[in-house]
């Protein structure tokens, strides 16, 4: 019933960041920013990059030419993936989702290893 969208308060499920205080926001309900979508292949690559650490940020500006910040990028994509992991273990085991929550607890020991190889932890 969308008339009822007219008692929600002004920006209740905004996620653009407030300008003078980043990252807050002015949502009523916790929400966060989607990465772009283009992020999963740089997160897959980071993922099979088998180079060294100080070769890493050369690496991948090279390999995705179009991406302008691609460091900070792929930390904000991390932080998606942490706050996506925390939702979903709020909610697995009332909805039943133990077995993705338990794959996204294997996902992120994979991520955690790589990241503290390449010396993003």
């Amino acid at each position: 019933d969308l008339t009822r969208t007219k008692l929600l308060p002004r920006g209740f499920m905004c996620a653009s960041p407030i300008r003078d205080s980043y990252p807050n926001t002015p949502s009523v309900l916790p929400t966060f920013m989607l990465p772009r979508a283009c992020m999963g292949i740089v997160v897959k690559y980071f993922l099979d990059y088998k180079g060294d650490a100080a070769s890493f940020k050369d690496d991948v500006q090279k390999k995705f030419l179009c991406c302008i910040q691609p460091i900070e990028d792929l930390k904000t994509a991390f932080f998606f993936w942490q706050d996506l992991r925390r939702c979903v273990e709020a909610i697995a085991e009332p909805l039943g989702a133990q077995e993705l929550c338990e794959d996204m607890r294997n996902a992120s020991q994979l991520l955690d290893a790589q990241k503290a190889r390449l010396g993003f932890a």
